[in-house]
């Protein structure tokens, strides 16, 4: 498989995520030559992955945004995307002419959903866009390009319009929080993967209750002694079986004690399944769903370029890395402080704390792909020549995609 289509989160101002902007990324040169090939292709693709796979296993119950040039919106392409599922982002170079306002315009009539993209609230863009206004339902604010300092006086100059904002390419918590006062509906960027050090932050017991059950296996290997262990976590026990149990993985049979569990898979691969679980409620915490899937996603783009690189004693390890990559954002507390926790191999520390040696090198690959970001690019800055090549890394990141979605619609069953 040479594409894979990106996600990243939008968040409403509750920090849940309502929907993904996807994007297109392939190992085909031509497809990367212009973007007004590179627009057709990413409907094409979705249209593609929603016949083979379906729409769940891409947006999951989100919607999708993709971007749009005028070439994208006079063509047929756009009318084979399921309007209710998918808006469309305008992007900032489409040149506004009476043609493209009238398609817009009857697009709108026939239920498709549009924004502007990369908004920079000019008095020149506004114009620009203007007569399109009525048609659009949210204008995406460009922060970087505007800066902090000139948010305010900018946004105000579009709040007349009365159409719904969203502040796109925010990098850090400070930048969120002074979009949180200003009006703006909806949040886009990566600052939720950062964590927000609370001094004297205490790790939950359902937490704990994972750790300790980590660390025991680390101790002892016997499966009764793992057995009797896990006896005392029922709620853990619970929701670890109906993990893997979900639609995530494929067993011939249903798996239905612990003690099954343990001698059918062994201790390792429940260790690196329980660094998931330490993830406790991640739907009850703003921006937790989100961090629990794209670590998710890390853990399994790592395990399977393990596989692809005929390394699979590393499996293990590679998925608990990814699995624990995001654990600081999630509890709020440096990423030593939590090792201080936990039994782990120094190779998995290493990896975690410094992004280095083979696992930390994995975990980078796995960021850059959680980010959307080029898989070529990506290989040209590492070290030693890759076990893997670009369509192998982009299979992997498609396969990650799907067992999110598949374990996250298993969890809401």
């Amino acid at each position: 498989m040479s594409t894979y289509v990106g996600r990243q989160p939008i968040f409403d101002k509750e920090g849940v995520c309502f929907g993904y902007e996807l994007l297109y990324r392939s190992c085909d040169a031509n497809n990367a030559a212009t973007f007004n090939d590179n627009a057709k292709a990413t409907a094409r693709v979705i249209v593609n992955l929603i016949h083979n796979i379906g729409l769940t296993p891409i947006l999951g119950n989100k919607k999708g945004f993709i971007n749009v040039d005028e070439t994208m919106l006079f063509s047929d392409a756009i009318l084979l995307l399921p309007k209710e599922h998918f808006g469309f982002e305008i992007l900032e170079h489409t040149k506004v002419s009476l043609a493209l306002y009238e398609r817009v315009k009857h697009l709108r009539s026939l239920g498709y959903h549009f924004s502007l993209d990369d908004f920079d609230c000019s008095d020149t863009m506004i114009k620009n866009y203007e007569p399109l206004f009525p048609y659009i339902e949210i204008i995406k604010v460009d922060i970087q390009a505007i800066t902090l300092a000139n948010l305010s006086e900018a946004i105000e100059k579009i709040q007349k319009y009365n159409i719904a904002l969203l502040a796109e390419k925010i990098e850090t918590h400070e930048e969120h929080e002074a979009c949180t006062k200003l009006p703006f509906q909806f949040f886009q960027g990566y600052f939720f993967e950062r964590p927000i050090i609370l001094s004297g932050r205490k790790i939950e017991p359902h937490t704990e209750n994972a750790l300790r059950l980590i660390n025991c296996i680390q101790e002892n290997s016997d499966v009764a002694f793992i057995s009797h262990k896990f006896a005392t976590c029922p709620d853990l026990v619970y929701n670890l079986l109906r993990h893997v149990n979900s639609g995530a993985y494929h067993f011939k049979q249903k798996i239905t004690s612990i003690k099954q569990m343990v001698t059918l898979l062994g201790p390792q691969k429940i260790t690196s399944w329980l660094g998931l679980f330490l993830y406790g409620i991640p739907h009850n915490r703003p921006f937790g769903t989100e961090i629990f899937n794209n670590a998710k996603f890390r853990a399994k783009v790592m395990e399977e370029l393990t596989l692809t690189c005929k390394k699979p004693e590393l499996a293990n390890k590679a998925f608990l890395t990814g699995s624990l990559s995001l654990i600081d954002a999630y509890l709020n507390i440096p990423m030593y402080e939590f090792l201080n926790h936990v039994q782990l191999d120094d190779e998995i520390k290493t990896a975690l704390l410094f992004r280095e040696g083979y696992l930390g090198e994995l975990l980078n690959i796995a960021i850059e792909m959680n980010h959307a970001n080029d898989a070529e690019e990506i290989l040209k800055t590492l070290k030693d020549n890759p076990c893997f090549s670009a369509e192998e890394l982009y299979e992997s990141c498609m396969k990650a995609t799907i067992f999110v979605e598949e374990s996250e619609h298993e969890k809401e069953h």
